[in-house]
Protein backbone atom coordinates (compact mmCIF):
# COMPACT_ATOMS: atom_id res chain seq x y z
CA UNK A 1 0.00 0.00 0.00
CA UNK A 2 1.43 3.36 -1.03
CA UNK A 3 1.90 6.18 1.45
CA UNK A 4 -0.48 9.10 0.97
CA UNK A 5 1.01 12.60 1.06
CA UNK A 6 -0.07 15.38 3.40
CA UNK A 7 -0.99 18.86 2.25
CA UNK A 8 2.45 20.10 3.34
CA UNK A 9 4.23 17.41 1.33
CA UNK A 10 2.18 18.20 -1.78
CA UNK A 11 2.81 21.94 -1.37
CA UNK A 12 6.57 21.36 -1.13
CA UNK A 13 6.56 19.04 -4.14
CA UNK A 14 4.60 21.53 -6.28
CA UNK A 15 6.44 24.58 -4.91
CA UNK A 16 3.24 26.30 -3.74
CA UNK A 17 1.57 27.08 -0.41
CA UNK A 18 -0.85 24.87 1.52
CA UNK A 19 -3.66 27.28 0.59
CA UNK A 20 -2.84 26.82 -3.10
CA UNK A 21 -3.09 23.04 -2.68
CA UNK A 22 -6.50 23.40 -1.04
CA UNK A 23 -7.57 25.69 -3.90
CA UNK A 24 -6.53 23.04 -6.44
CA UNK A 25 -8.76 20.58 -4.59
CA UNK A 26 -11.71 23.02 -4.56
CA UNK A 27 -11.26 23.63 -8.30
CA UNK A 28 -11.26 19.88 -8.95
CA UNK A 29 -7.74 19.91 -10.41
CA UNK A 30 -6.36 17.69 -7.65
CA UNK A 31 -8.12 14.89 -5.83
CA UNK A 32 -7.79 14.91 -2.06
CA UNK A 33 -8.98 12.18 0.26
CA UNK A 34 -10.33 13.03 3.70
CA UNK A 35 -9.20 10.79 6.50
CA UNK A 36 -11.28 10.91 9.63
CA UNK A 37 -13.42 13.59 8.01
CA UNK A 38 -10.70 16.21 8.59
CA UNK A 39 -7.29 15.53 7.13
CA UNK A 40 -6.63 15.73 3.40
CA UNK A 41 -4.28 13.17 1.92
CA UNK A 42 -3.12 12.79 -1.66
CA UNK A 43 -1.93 9.96 -3.88
CA UNK A 44 1.61 10.73 -5.12
CA UNK A 45 0.90 9.57 -8.68
CA UNK A 46 -2.05 11.98 -8.95
CA UNK A 47 0.06 14.86 -7.63
CA UNK A 48 2.80 14.09 -10.16
CA UNK A 49 0.21 14.11 -12.96
CA UNK A 50 -1.05 17.54 -11.84
CA UNK A 51 2.51 18.87 -11.76
CA UNK A 52 3.14 17.57 -15.27
CA UNK A 53 -0.03 19.12 -16.72
CA UNK A 54 -0.02 22.51 -14.97
CA UNK A 55 2.32 25.46 -14.86
CA UNK A 56 3.22 26.85 -11.44
CA UNK A 57 4.78 30.15 -10.44
CA UNK A 58 7.71 29.60 -8.13
CA UNK A 59 6.51 30.21 -4.57
CA UNK A 60 3.09 31.39 -5.67
CA UNK A 61 -0.38 30.28 -6.58
CA UNK A 62 -1.05 27.62 -9.16
CA UNK A 63 -2.11 29.08 -12.49
CA UNK A 64 -4.02 27.36 -15.22
CA UNK A 65 -2.89 27.60 -18.82
CA UNK A 66 -5.63 30.18 -19.54
CA UNK A 67 -5.18 33.31 -17.38
CA UNK A 68 -8.59 34.77 -18.26
CA UNK A 69 -10.24 31.57 -17.00
CA UNK A 70 -8.38 31.89 -13.70
CA UNK A 71 -9.59 35.51 -13.32
CA UNK A 72 -13.17 34.38 -13.75
CA UNK A 73 -12.57 31.52 -11.32
CA UNK A 74 -11.10 33.94 -8.75
CA UNK A 75 -14.13 36.22 -9.11
CA UNK A 76 -16.47 33.26 -8.60
CA UNK A 77 -14.54 32.18 -5.52
CA UNK A 78 -14.60 35.73 -4.15
CA UNK A 79 -18.37 35.93 -4.57
CA UNK A 80 -18.81 32.44 -3.14
CA UNK A 81 -16.76 33.15 0.00
CA UNK A 82 -17.93 36.72 0.59
CA UNK A 83 -21.57 36.57 -0.56
CA UNK A 84 -22.89 36.80 2.99
CA UNK A 85 -20.92 39.98 3.68
CA UNK A 86 -21.88 41.58 0.37
CA UNK A 87 -25.58 40.86 0.87
CA UNK A 88 -25.43 42.05 4.50
CA UNK A 89 -23.73 45.30 3.51
CA UNK A 90 -26.36 45.88 0.82
CA UNK A 91 -29.22 45.26 3.24
CA UNK A 92 -27.66 47.58 5.84
CA UNK A 93 -27.29 50.30 3.21
CA UNK A 94 -30.95 49.93 2.20
CA UNK A 95 -32.01 49.99 5.86
CA UNK A 96 -29.93 53.11 6.53
CA UNK A 97 -31.44 54.93 3.55
CA UNK A 98 -34.94 53.86 4.62
CA UNK A 99 -34.38 55.10 8.18
CA UNK A 100 -33.00 58.44 6.92
CA UNK A 101 -35.94 58.99 4.57
CA UNK A 102 -38.66 57.93 7.03
CA UNK A 103 -37.10 59.46 10.14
Amino acid sequence: MEKLWTTDEVARFLGVSDIDVEQLVREGKLTGYKLGGQFLRFRPDQVETVKATMRFRHGGAARARHPEASRIQRLREFLYFYDFYLISAGLLAVLAVYLMVSG
